[in-house]
């Protein structure tokens, strides 16, 4: 499956509204992955397809999403490179010692276009100059969100968070 197939079934399944942030992701890995160096070719796929499985169960949870969104691209849309597939598994909590691809897809994922909360320019800065410190400020952001709101949080964000203060 090409990527053009792949974007007509993923605006099927996910809609119109998820699937344009997904593609705006899709641009901004592109261009980070520029920045970085890193295959843009699979920071293309991996940006499209990281919330491939947000809407696919009802019951998915946004916590759960992308580790369903990682087997849908592996069964649905052929993805088998362990690399994408891992950059839309952890894109939401992140995880200990991330790849640069992985780090690419967490970060553009919160600094598309659309995307408006307090911070969010500076952490969009920061992608580019720091991706590290660029997904501390949004962990920290993410953190502070879900504690305000008495939600449950995913202790791989924590995880992630303090290995990446320690590696300052």
């Amino acid at each position: 499956m090409n990527i053009e197939e792949m974007k007509v079934e993923l605006e099927k399944s996910v809609g119109t509204k998820l699937f344009g942030h997904c593609v705006r992701t899709m641009e901004e890995a592109v261009k980070l992955a520029k920045n970085y160096n890193v295959d843009v070719e699979k920071a293309k796929l991996a940006g499209l397809l990281h919330d491939c499985g947000k809407l696919w169960d009802k019951q998915t949870d946004n916590l759960k999403h992308a580790k369903v969104g990682a087997e849908l691209a592996k069964k649905s849309y052929s993805i088998q490179d362990v690399d994408i597939l891992n950059a839309i598994r952890y894109h939401t909590t992140g995880r200990e010692a991330m790849s640069l691809l992985e780090k690419i897809i967490y970060i553009a994922d919160k600094i598309e276009p659309n995307r408006n909360f307090a911070g969010v320019e500076e952490i969009r800065e920061l992608a580019y100059n720091n991706i590290n410190e660029a997904i501390i400020k949004s962990l920290i952001s993410t953190i502070s969100f879900v504690k305000q709101r008495n939600l449950e949080l995913d202790s791989e964000s924590l995880k992630t968070l303090n290995y990446l203060n320690k590696r300052r």
